[in-house]
């Protein structure tokens, strides 16, 4: 069976080193899509250098795919980040399953290699996976676990409707119930499978543009990034930012590089990412 990465970057220059490395071995094909120098709501903006980092780094097999969608209301979906989605799964066509990441998602390859086997075992329309997330820098994990599992195998045939939400309801669905006599089934990968994901690692420039330009960003409390962010310590706690959600980042706990997966602690990342 082959997989390929949809692989959705957007200004994440420094993540794309190790998310690109670590899902590298596992994957037959990796369908990187951006909208380049638009955000999430289609608007301009000046670009980084993710795009020219992502073509400069070791890719023996020819894996590498690209496709860059400025105006994206043409493609299927509701919002941005799924027509995106969307569009990079139409770069592979020959794939029996797409691993959906984003370039802070960061899997041990050695977890990859065995979901993508149970995968190929069970063979599932779609699954989640535990993911641990990260505060300021990968040192700081939220803690306790607010129990996020994101979507991240997708049957061939399925597209996305918003955001990672599939839409179930389309001609793949009834081959589901060919195939297996029931309607499409997502499972869980079990406990000891988690990815980990710098949602919020980086710089004040860095979290800045992330909140201004998330698709979603119209949920963020706007008084978050310098009542909360700015203030932050590994005491703090309700860190979350969006409005009536700070609890879902409860806390934090400090993660020795020790104790990081090598996919992460070996990767190279800006001064102040990572302890040195």
């Amino acid at each position: 069976m082959k997989l390929a990465a949809v692989y959705l970057v957007f200004k994440d220059e420094p993540f794309v080193p190790a998310s690109f490395a670590a899902m590298y071995p596992v994957v037959d094909a990796i369908c990187a899509t951006t909208g380049y120098d638009r955000n999430l709501d289609g608007k301009p903006l000046e670009p980084d250098a993710t795009v020219q980092r992502l073509l400069s780094l070791p890719d023996p097999d020819n894996k590498l795919r690209i496709t860059v969608t400025r105006n994206n209301d043409w493609l299927p979906g509701q919002d941005a980040p799924a027509r995106l989605r969307n569009a990079a799964i139409a770069l592979a066509p020959e794939a029996d399953y797409y691993l959906i990441i984003d370039a802070d998602e960061v899997y041990p390859t050695d977890i990859l290699q065995r979901a993508w086997e149970e995968v190929q075992r069970t063979q599932w329309a779609g699954y989640r996976i535990r993911s641990w997330t990260y505060f300021k820098s990968w040192n700081l994990r939220v803690d306790p676990n607010n129990d996020y599992r994101p979507f991240v195998f997708l049957r061939k045939g399925f597209l996305f409707n918003n955001d990672r939400q599939v839409n179930w309801r389309c001609l793949a669905r009834y081959k589901e119930y060919l195939r297996t006599w029931r309607k499409p089934k997502i499972v869980t990968f079990d406990e000891s499978m988690y990815l980990h994901h710098g949602s919020m690692v980086g710089d004040d420039a860095r979290v800045q543009t992330k909140i201004r330009n998330w698709s979603h960003n119209d949920l963020v409390d706007p008084e978050w990034f310098d009542k909360v962010w700015k203030n932050a310590t590994p005491e703090s706690k309700n860190l979350h930012p969006f409005r009536g959600s700070a609890g879902l980042y409860p806390g934090l706990k400090y993660i020795p590089n020790a104790e990081l997966p090598a996919e992460v602690s070996k990767a190279p990342w800006p001064a102040g990412w990572i302890e040195e």
